[in-house]
């Protein structure tokens, strides 16, 4: 592979088992796999029932609160999301190390890696505050941007815990140790949800704070997390682990070498949400309710085919690291092949029950009425999401972060967001025009990562650790 530098024996010495001589066993595989992925899908699922929660809670306001604060949720997580990327290429250092029993690389990459975290939250808060002014400056002082302004200027503050809590949950989640983070993100749900309840909507005595309230709630749990983060790994490895090294320019080049294409594909794939929702938002509140409820529920369902993808990047990694890329190849194909199967059922349930899935976020009957019509187009784009972001993990497991970010420019820009300005504004179709460009961007998303992983796959001798 073009992007694998260098191949390393384990440091412990441990001498490499010729991988032809493996027996691959589907049954185990798909077994390993699952106790593996379980946890992890419901670490993600978690993430995203917090923002869940927040438009639930938002739509009990007011439809100008759940629109605002929809906007402004897109607006922070699309900066966020991205930066996050450049961290990505931890999944490939930390899990092909682990592969290799390299506990002296394990040690050096999570040190390191707290060093990139601090600078992608200075640059994720720097796009944020200027982003925003700039939208601000231009926007109509009415009530959706005053809710905009609410939320992101209140959940900003909790950049460094979403960073660092990422850092420690790659690096546990690449030692196949999950359990403890998904019960610290089921734990700061339930928080989230008792204080949304109580500062958003003024419940058990507390002040009603509305959209205020509800960011500080999602501020004070992501804090919560990292705190427990913390602890978990302070008592696991002790105080020495969690101590700043000197920095290391080669290791950061290599992070960012990996992590920077990975950031450009999910900058890609989200930046074309985020301008259909900007777009959205010149038609009016209702529009824009619709569009966002549909989004947090497309969102939700996408946080299981990532978790599968993100099981995919350590079972992938740890046999290219063990070196053992036939046994690569399948943990792949098995990742791919459950993370359709789960979003064929969610597609189902989006066809069969629109309405009373939007009666969950509000009442209003022009809100539902937009909604029904755009989750039709969110049921039938579930398997090619489902593709795309597990192909994408299982090519990260092999420390191909670039095959990503060419397919989302191509499937999502020429493709995705041009047909659906042509639906929207030449053939009158409004929101559902610009909602069939973004399922179309999807399928040629899916299509084109599906061709990488064949290619990247087939010669199997040339799959190698990029550790080192």
């Amino acid at each position: 592979m073009s992007e694998s530098p260098i191949q390393t024996e384990p440091s412990t010495g441990a001498p490499k088992v010729a991988d032809a001589s493996q027996h691959i066993s589907l049954r185990v595989e798909l077994k390993d796999t699952l106790v593996l992925a379980g946890p992890i899908v419901l670490n993600q699922v978690g993430h995203m029932s917090m923002g869940m929660v927040d438009t639930l809670v938002s739509g009990r306001i007011s439809t100008t609160a759940l629109g605002g604060l929809g906007l402004a949720a897109n607006f922070f997580w699309t900066f966020t999301s991205v930066c996050i990327g450049c961290l990505l290429a931890l999944d490939t250092y930390f899990s092909q190390a682990a592969g290799a029993r390299d506990e002296a690389a394990l040690s050096r990459y999570l040190g390191q890696a707290f060093w990139a975290a601090c600078l992608v939250i200075v640059v994720s808060g720097a796009f944020i505050v200027v982003g925003s002014r700039l939208y601000l400056a231009c926007s109509p002082a009415d009530e959706l941007r005053a809710a905009f302004a609410t939320y992101v200027n209140t959940i900003t503050w909790c950049l460094p815990s979403l960073f660092f809590h990422f850092v420690l949950q790659r690096y546990w989640q690449a030692r196949k140790r999950v359990f403890p983070f998904t019960a610290i993100i089921l734990s700061a749900n339930v928080l989230n949800l008792v204080a949304c309840v109580g500062l958003g909507l003024g419940h058990w005595g507390f002040p009603r704070l509305g959209v205020r309230g509800i960011a500080i709630s999602t501020v004070i749990c992501r804090y919560a997390m990292l705190f427990a983060a913390i602890g978990f790994t302070w008592h696991q490895l002790g105080p020495g682990a969690l101590r700043l090294p000197r920095l290391d320019r080669w290791v950061q080049r290599e992070i960012f070498r990996l992590g920077l294409p990975a950031a450009g594909h999910t900058a890609l794939e989200i930046g074309a949400f985020t301008l259909v929702t900007f777009v959205v938002g010149a038609f009016g509140a209702a529009p824009l309710a619709a569009h966002h409820a549909c989004l947090i529920m497309a969102a939700f369902t996408f946080m299981f085919p990532l978790g599968f993808g993100s099981a995919a990047a350590v079972r992938v990694g740890t046999f290219i690291g063990a070196g053992q890329p036939r046994h690569a190849r399948v943990a792949g194909w098995i990742c791919i092949g459950i993370a359709i199967a789960v979003m064929s059922c969610f597609a189902v349930g989006y066809l069969a029950f629109p309405q009373f899935l939007l009666r969950c976020f509000t009442s209003d009957p022009a809100v539902i009425h937009i909604g029904a019509k755009i989750l039709v187009l969110v049921a039938l784009f579930q398997i090619a999401d489902g593709t795309q972001v597990s192909t994408t993990g299982a090519l990260r497991g092999l420390g191909n972060t670039r095959a990503a970010m060419i397919a989302n420019f191509i499937g999502h820009y020429p493709i995705g967001l041009l047909l659906g300005m042509v639906l929207c504004f030449f053939f009158n179709f409004g929101v559902v025009g610009l909602w069939v460009g973004l399922a179309a961007g999807l399928v040629a998303v899916a299509l084109m990562l599906v061709r990488a992983w064949v290619s990247h796959t087939r010669n199997l001798e040339e799959l190698k650790a990029v550790v080192g």
